[in-house]
């Protein structure tokens, strides 16, 4: 995939650098690229996109505003209309809150670098349309998650 992306890190949130954000979501790219389907990829290659790492207060704002949940979430995506996405060669924005990552690391027991690609993935897959709504949606897209979290070790 040929994505081009920004990434903005908030000072209250200052998890990891955008270095390491580069790295790993290069590395994320590639290994959807062999695993979805064609067509998906294709139609993604050159569209940009923006990831917002942030804190609880910013994403529950967001969560209020755009979905009307006053409640704090790990990972919200905000997608253009398929048609959009082309024109304007651009897929959306992911916006990782970095205390809930933090938080749900420490719960699973897993390090803190996992739950940040976890939900990096499930925002852009997000953004490419997948969904989990219903059951049968949710089995492909937490299968394309399951499958590309196997190829991250920490």
């Amino acid at each position: 995939m040929n994505n081009q992306f920004e990434i903005l890190i908030r000072e209250k949130s200052d998890i990891k650098s955008r270095q390491w954000w580069k790295k790993e979501i290069l590395k994320g790219l590639s290994y959807l690229s062999k695993i979805l389907p064609k067509k998906t990829v294709n139609s993604s290659k050159k569209c940009s996109f923006t990831l917002l790492i942030t804190d609880d207060k910013e994403i529950q704002n967001l969560n209020k505003e755009f979905r009307k949940k006053n409640k704090i979430t790990d990972v919200l995506s905000f997608h253009l209309r398929k048609d959009l996405q082309v024109k304007n060669n651009y897929l959306g924005d992911i916006v990782i809150s970095s205390n809930t990552a933090i938080k749900q690391a420490k719960e699973k027991k897993i390090p803190t670098e996992s739950e940040l690609i976890l939900l990096f993935i499930h925002g852009y897959l997000h953004l490419l349309g997948y969904d989990h709504i219903k059951k049968k949606d949710a089995k492909i897209m937490f299968e394309f998650q399951n499958r590309i979290m196997k190829e991250f070790v920490y």
